[in-house]
């Protein structure tokens, strides 16, 4: 019996998720070629088979129950479901997708970064997957149910939505001008809040974002910065006169000095350096006034 191995590139969820991702990207860093979003366009349209599959996807995501029978039910339904899917259509349009990400970006970059409830993706992928092999490994096989089972039926998911959640659920459920409208709005609070900002602490934003998709590049971006802000630091205060001022300067810049990366650049990382931009353009605003 052979394993049915799970395929990151072959994922319609993870694909999908990672393509969102993109298009975020895309904004924030002004990209007009916006590659992402017309992909998703193409691809994900509502006449497509890949959109029927991601559908599946997303309910076996989001729906709960309280209990493992009732969820079974639910899995068994769902997968019945996915056998009224054009799979030789499927099959084409998932290839079509794969050869165009792969022409749009760097494949090994889009595929990096960390997905949320992976495993429950990888299982979902797994128990569709199955169905068009003779002889699976059926062990493999019920223990991605078993993992499907377990998070269709986690209580906490049920009982402790966030006011966030909702709020994005409300948003879903709006019609299209309504959303564009909203989405509108909250760019404007967006740009009016941080219209303030100046060019280092958005390059640290927009490379903060990256991170998502770069971790490894988004931490070389710290280490450059970090020496370049205590040479700024320690020219102001070369400057101040007020002793109170050096002092605070003086720790400021120590502190960050000694600051050590790990593996990944945490969120005090980036809070510390936002801090130290602020600061320096206070200062220097009070120097040249």
């Amino acid at each position: 019996m052979k394993r049915v191995k799970h395929s990151k590139f072959k994922n319609t969820g993870i694909l999908f998720e990672l393509l969102v991702r993109q298009i975020t990207l895309e904004v924030l860093n002004g990209d007009t070629t916006e590659k992402a979003k017309k992909i998703v366009s193409e691809f994900f349209s509502p006449k497509t088979e890949l959109n029927k599959e991601l559908r599946l996807y997303e309910l076996l995501m989001k729906e709960k129950y309280n209990s493992e029978s009732r969820a079974e039910k639910f899995i068994d339904t769902v997968n019945e479901a996915h056998n009224r899917i054009d799979q030789k259509q499927l099959h084409r349009e998932k290839y079509n997708l794969i050869k165009k990400i792969n022409e749009s970006f760097n494949m090994d970059e889009f595929l990096s970064s960390p997905i949320s409830n992976y495993r429950v993706l990888a299982s979902i992928y797994k128990i569709f997957e199955s169905k068009k092999m003779n002889n699976y490994d059926i062990k493999d096989v019920f223990n991605s149910k078993i993992t499907l089972i377990e998070s269709i039926t986690s209580n906490p998911a049920v009982k402790t939505q966030s006011k966030k959640d909702k709020l994005v659920e409300s948003y879903k459920k709006q019609d299209k001008d309504l959303r564009l409208l909203t989405y509108k709005i909250l760019v404007e609070q967006f740009n009016k809040k941080y219209s303030n900002l100046n060019e280092s602490q958005k390059s640290l934003l927009k490379e903060y974002i990256n991170n998502l998709t770069n971790t490894t590049g988004f931490k070389s971006y710290v280490e450059n910065e970090i020496p370049n802000i205590v040479k700024e630091l320690k020219s102001i205060q070369s400057k101040v006169k007020d002793k109170v001022t050096k002092i605070k300067l003086a720790e400021t810049a120590s502190v960050l000095s000694k600051t050590k990366i790990g593996k990944s650049v945490s969120d005090n990382h980036v809070s510390s350096l936002m801090m130290s931009y602020e600061l320096i353009k206070e200062l220097k605003s009070k120097l040249w006034t």
